[in-house]
């Protein structure tokens, strides 16, 4: 396995992720209704409508994971990493790292030290599940250190490393 080439793509990977979706956050918060801690979700006097789920839906499989699967998976086959389990291994590390990323980098320092205001939905300003301590213990820390690590990343490193053997046969034909 080329170690600090999966360190850099996971880098890479995370930036791309935690950049769009700041980006996205910014632009409207409540188009990443979904990504909020429940209890703001259900206090919100407008809910998620249909049309702002369904764009999330969609910006979260074909904006975000659909493209970081695709450069995983042709990062490690141009770089030499071959069979199932290790690309399985690269790209569980991979959004490892991107799950840490967004943990400290978009729900710590953005979200709750730098620009809080600014990721506030309309009609939830000073609800106390904004709040640092309420941020972490009811969204962040189960996402990030449960939800991610035990179902999310196995998932995505699955099928990374599914692409990637995917590509290698194509490659190998030709």
């Amino acid at each position: 396995m080329n170690w600090m080439r999966t360190i850099l793509d996971g880098i890479a990977m995370a930036a791309y992720f935690n950049l769009f979706a700041a980006v996205v956050a910014l632009y409207n918060p409540r188009l990443m209704f979904p990504s909020y801690p429940p209890v703001i979700i259900k206090d919100a006097p407008e809910p998620p409508t249909k049309a702002e789920n369904r764009f999330y839906w969609l910006w979260i499989c074909f904006g975000e994971w659909l493209p970081l699967l695709i450069y995983g998976a042709v990062s490690m086959v141009e770089g030499g990493i071959y069979g199932f389990w290790q690309m399985a291994l690269t790209g569980y590390i991979q959004w490892m790292l991107i799950n840490l990323c967004d943990l400290f980098f978009l729900d710590v320092f953005l979200i709750q030290k730098k620009a809080k205001r600014r990721f506030v939905i309309p009609g939830t300003e000073g609800h106390p599940g904004y709040g640092f301590k309420a941020w972490m213990k009811s969204y962040a820390l189960p996402e990030h250190l449960l939800q991610w690590p035990l179902i999310l990343c196995p998932l995505m490193a699955a099928a990374q490393a599914g692409l990637g053997v995917l590509m290698d046969m194509l490659r190998s034909v030709q």
